[in-house]
């Protein structure tokens, strides 16, 4: 009874088992082919936008030293979506709207572009310019030693040549790229007084270089008995305007002092004695200068 009970349990029911059993088939079947069902003309795909910046709306094309920033503009909110150093970046974006920030040194540029799925190419111009400063002592043969010329740049304000600063690290024969527009160069012949003040003009898509000329000079201090004379060691030296403002101090039997051109005097001290004279600098023109002991 028990095995005949186990055998009727397994076997098919007659003809309404097998209908159950293709209707389930059928079904599974119907479920498996429901993802083709679905339409697929709506899935969103991505755009590519292409970019490249010219100097200003007709110049050349820009091929070096770009940043492009990439943001996503909702209403009043943007979010940095992407970015890239390359000259000429493909960006593959969803469709919609975005503002796109391109620098070249310190000269930048943003626009509005709308991104569709066909793509979208965008010309960025940029109105940039760059500037080169040099410098000289005296006159172009005799160039200034680059670590000794320090270098700051200004956006004039008004009643202000220095109103806003630029720079401070600009080194003598680098490329700065910078804006379009009118600057203040201020030069300074480091370790002396002389500072020279220039305006420069930077033109989109050209290289303004300003060479610097610092007239200045190396005197050389002695405190003698006769002209030519031997020089007395340990003397302390003093070096004023006609105002009375120190410019340098040396110390010394005869040390080199750089100056920039002008009319001084000169206090020499030496054994509790002090000796005065009235020395002329003239730029590029480097001397001794003696006083002597009455």
């Amino acid at each position: 009874m028990q095995a005949r009970l186990r055998e009727s349990c397994l076997r098919p029911r007659g003809s309404r088992s097998g209908a159950s059993r293709r209707a389930l088939l059928a079904l599974g079947l119907a479920s498996l082919a429901l993802p083709n069902l679905v339409p697929t003309a709506f899935a969103q795909r991505n755009g590519l936008l292409t970019l490249r910046a010219t100097f200003g709306e007709r110049g050349p094309e820009i091929r070096e030293e770009l940043i492009w920033r990439v943001y996503s503009v909702r209403g009043t909110d943007a979010q940095l979506v992407q970015q890239s150093a390359e000259i000429r970046p493909n960006f593959s974006l969803p469709p919609g709207e975005y503002a796109v920030h391109a620098s070249h040194g310190l000269a930048t540029a943003i626009r509005s572009v709308t991104v569709t799925e066909i793509g979208t190419a965008a010309v960025i111009p940029i109105n940039a310019g760059a500037l080169v400063v040099s410098g000289h002592i005296g006159g172009p043969e005799r160039p200034m030693p680059p670590a000794r010329q320090a270098l700051r740049l200004f956006i004039p304000t008004a009643n202000n040549s220095e109103g806003r600063l630029v720079t401070s690290v600009l080194r003598p024969g680098a490329v700065l790229r910078l804006p379009e527009g009118t600057y203040h160069l201020v030069s300074t012949y480091t370790g002396t007084n002389s500072v020279v003040r220039s305006d420069v003009k930077i033109e989109t898509g050209k290289v303004t270089e300003a060479a610097v000329n610092h007239r200045a000079a190396t005197m050389t201090l002695k405190l003698v008995r006769a002209v030519g004379g031997a020089a007395f060691a340990g003397t302390q030296w003093t070096i004023e305007t006609p105002g009375g403002d120190i410019v340098a101090e040396a110390a010394g039997a005869f040390p080199n002092v750089d100056i920039a051109e002008g009319a001084y005097t000169v206090t020499a001290r030496h054994n509790d004695r002090e000796y005065k004279g009235q020395m002329k600098v003239e730029g590029g023109v480097n001397r001794d200068f003696e006083i002597i002991v009455e």
